[in-house]
């Protein structure tokens, strides 16, 4: 199993749930062995592999919109800015059959890979070598972004310069200015070090940072019934350990990059931000209004 992580952070230590919570269940006869930290490639290489009919990663933590590129056209209704109003919002969308029905779009289109569960990291953040204070701060900017359509909009629509740049490659990418801003949950931005060479966060919350658990699909059929259950069962067994520990986890980085010597800035009122991103809402979520709609009135 992938982590692009590290495993200290929030979404390993949900593998790690996942993981101890399947052979609990399967008595020891399923066992799964995690590579976090990034160390068998970054989401794109990673789902490459995993995709693979005799594949040699068989699961993977990734982002969902690593699966647009694939013709996954709900997943991008994820990947949205100002989607989810809160936590409680994704929660109650996580337990949902329009969640179900996204974590099966890959499966049902014989992609390769089957959805196993949702679970988040905390909403992202752009962060920078240098302060940002207001949306005007972004123009001209050049700004990473990951081969990811919906990014790239974003960044285009705050005026900034979109460049493509690995997450293995982030740091670097800061560390000698090819990108001045970027952007991860505050726990991600913490556990990858990105506080040293870029110790400052404007508190936007664009995106909520949703992370999805995938399966090899050939390995997903070779599963017995009872063992496909053991998997869904684990899966939401983590889900609801994530959602328990997330805003802890996240408030306890808060404090640890401040005491480092990180300056956050607040954002007194979104409204602007969400103007700017209008018609990248509009556009993305057009196609496929209805079901964005629904994941819309969770927020009720």
């Amino acid at each position: 199993m992938s982590e692009p992580n590290p495993a200290n952070s929030i979404s390993a230590r949900t593998d790690e749930v996942f993981i101890q919570k399947i052979e609990e269940l399967s008595k020891g006869s399923i066992s799964i062995m995690l590579y976090p930290d990034g160390s068998l490639g970054d989401n794109p290489t990673v789902m490459e592999l995993v995709m693979q009919p005799k594949a040699s990663i068989h699961i993977a933590r990734i982002s969902p919109a690593t699966l647009v590129k694939y013709d996954c056209k709900l997943h991008e209704l994820l990947d949205i800015p100002f989607t989810f109003q809160n936590h409680e919002h994704f929660w109650r969308f996580n337990e949902s059959q329009v969640a179900e029905r996204i974590l099966q779009e890959p499966y049902n289109l014989n992609i390769g890979v089957r959805g196993l569960y949702f679970s988040e990291e905390g909403f992202r953040h752009f962060f920078s070598t240098k302060k940002l204070n207001s949306i005007e701060d972004f123009a001209g900017e050049s700004i990473r972004t990951a081969g990811n359509s919906m990014m790239k909009r974003i960044v285009t629509a705050f005026k900034g310069i979109p460049v493509e740049v690995s997450f293995t490659d982030l740091y670097s990418a800061l560390q000698t200015n090819l990108v001045t801003i970027a952007e991860q949950p505050i726990s991600n931005y913490l556990a990858n070090n990105f506080n040293k060479v870029a110790p400052y966060m404007i508190l936007d919350g664009h995106e909520l940072g949703i992370a999805e658990v995938v399966i090899n699909s050939n390995l997903w059929d070779s599963l017995s019934e009872e063992q496909k259950n053991i998997f869904i069962e684990a899966g939401k067994y983590a889900a609801t350990y994530c959602s328990k520990v997330v805003l802890e986890s996240e408030n306890q980085a808060k404090l640890a990059l401040r005491s480092d010597g990180t300056e956050f800035t607040e954002i007194d009122d979104i409204s602007k931000w969400q103007e700017q991103c209008a018609d990248v809402i509009s556009e993305s979520s057009r196609e496929n209004i209805e079901v964005y709609g629904e994941i819309i009135r969770f927020a009720d």
